[in-house]
């Protein structure tokens, strides 16, 4: 059964007889009332009870209103207010409120369909052998760099000519719904890229759209249309130089609302790579947990929100799109910079320094929180089947093939911009280099491990040597199997250090955690 989303509309004006559909779980509240919820809230209200918290009337004199949206979770209120005094307007942006601008009953319920749904729907298409599809009608060269990376070069003339098409699925957009699309690529001399959408119906033409420009390093929309039965990206060129195509991606638009989830973040750093962040601030208390994602091979997304929300303390989320699998959230010094900045821009939101930060992460998202431990210090980090040496770990050429992903060889590729072995011992390097940067023996360490863990177990040893020599609190639970088992214990190993951490560091009570 599909999940409907929850509403507690306040306001004067019941607005359920328009919301009889099977999307909402719609409840209404008169203004005259909410003085009861904010002096005798329920234990689930508001943040288990309502997804989303609708004021639908003029705000502006109400302390009762804005008392209750002060309980209320992050990214949980939408009001319709125009003009607010700058003190409400303060606590409405601590609450990551959305404003909208269109205040009809009917427009207001569309937007809440249409831009607040539950999930997240992002993903890539590659151009690799499997997905790219070049025009045998083509001038210039076309070479491969690793599995996921195609060129072009040459002269493509004054007008634009294909290059060849992506091959895409026709449910990847949906009816009425706009994707925000960006093309992942590098251009030498003065060659143009450009891409062609075209929605097909009946085995006819029904629309046209061309992306390029500017538009193709930005969030472009594309589709909208009210029913199609398929379409095509076509990849077209003209000038003279070389271009490299590494993905086209494309994300469910929210229309301004946040990047896969409401109030995600999208920045694309000046040397065209993508950085995906989520921030909740929570009820403010600490600690702040810092999170990096696992390796998703086949979509976008940040990763255990739920988790976080349980414990009650703000958290960021990152999330690596780059390559099929990721590249460990690191990569150039700008990049790194990138992810650095986000993190202290949220602890200066918070007010806090390193002493209140946990940093996690598991699998891929194992390597970035120990690797930016070296830049923030935190209290304590929590990682589960760590990947440390990523030179031997991408270095296994029976491991791509073996599972029949090849991600490891491309993100290998990203990180050195070749395939060579004699970058095996730089890459394995890089985390080392970095984490001795600092001391270790004030952060806690949880790790989780498995003893048949094929990735990169057999570091576990080098990484348990570097922990005893730095004196580090270690507290250390191993399980029988390989890496991609014991899903469930991970996750109770994760959400049980995180809350003893949690409470034995920062109590909730009082003002403590404050």
């Amino acid at each position: 059964m599909k999940r409907k989303i929850a509403i507690l509309q306040i306001g004067d004006t019941d607005w359920r007889q328009i919301t009889q559909t099977d999307f909402f779980d719609w409840h209404y509240m008169p203004v005259s009332e909410i003085h009861t919820l904010v002096e005798s809230p329920e234990e689930d209200e508001p943040a288990n009870q309502y997804n989303y918290v609708l004021l639908t009337n003029q705000i502006q004199d109400n302390q009762a209103v804005f008392d209750y949206v002060n309980q209320c979770p992050a990214f949980h209120v939408i009001y319709l207010t125009k003009n607010i005094l700058p003190e409400w307007l303060a606590i409405l942006q601590a609450r990551r409120a959305f404003y909208f601008d269109d205040f009809t009953p009917d427009r207001v319920v569309q937007r809440i369909e249409t831009d607040l749904y539950f999930g997240q729907i992002g993903f890539a298409t590659r151009f690799s052998e499997q997905q790219f599809v070049p025009s045998e009608k083509v001038t210039g060269h076309l070479s491969r760099g690793g599995r996921f990376l195609t060129q072009f070069s040459g002269d493509f003339g004054s007008q634009w000519q294909a290059l060849g098409y992506l091959k895409v699925l026709a449910g990847d957009l949906s009816p009425n719904r706009e994707n925000l699309v960006w093309l992942e690529h590098e251009t030498q001399g003065n060659i143009e890229v450009a891409l062609k959408f075209v929605f097909f119906r009946d085995d006819k033409i029904q629309q046209v759209q061309i992306v390029s420009g500017e538009p193709l390093h930005a969030l472009t929309p594309i589709g909208g249309l009210s029913d199609y039965a398929n379409y095509q990206v076509i990849v077209m060129a003209k000038g003279r130089g070389q271009v490299s195509l590494h993905a086209l991606h494309q994300r469910r638009t929210r229309h301004g609302l946040g990047h896969l989830l409401p109030g995600g973040e999208w920045h694309l750093t000046s040397e065209g790579e993508e950085v995906l962040s989520y921030f909740n601030p929570g009820m403010r208390n600490k600690p702040l947990i810092v999170s990096f994602a696992g390796s998703r091979l086949f979509s976008d997304g940040f990763e255990l929100m739920g988790v976080f929300d349980e414990l009650e303390t703000p958290y960021l989320l990152f999330t690596d799109s780059r390559t099929q699998g990721g590249v460990f959230e690191v990569g150039t010094k700008i990049f790194e910079q990138t992810v650095i900045d986000r993190i202290r821009q949220a602890m200066a939101e918070l007010g806090i320094t390193g002493d209140d930060v946990i940093f996690h992460g598991y699998s891929m998202g194992s390597y970035p929180a120990m690797y930016y431990a070296a830049d923030i210090q935190p209290a304590a980090i929590v990682i589960s089947k760590p990947i440390i040496n990523l030179g031997s770990f991408s270095a296994k050429m029976d491991f791509p093939h073996h599972r029949n992903t090849d991600w490891t060889l491309d993100m290998r590729r990203h990180l050195t911009g070749r395939m060579s072995k004699e970058d095996t011992v730089v890459l394995d390097e890089k985390l080392w280099q970095h984490i001795k940067q600092i001391d270790w023996k004030n952060i806690d360490v949880s790790l989780f491990t498995m003893d048949l863990d094929e990735y990169d177990g057999e570091s576990l040893p080098e990484l348990l040597d570097f922990f005893r020599e730095q004196h580090v609190h270690l507290t250390h639970f191993e399980e029988h199997g390989y890496h991609i088992e014991k899903i469930s214990e991970m996750i109770t190993f994760i959400k049980n250090r995180l809350y003893t951490l949690r409470d034995k560091r920062w109590s909730l009570q009082g003002d403590g955690g404050k």
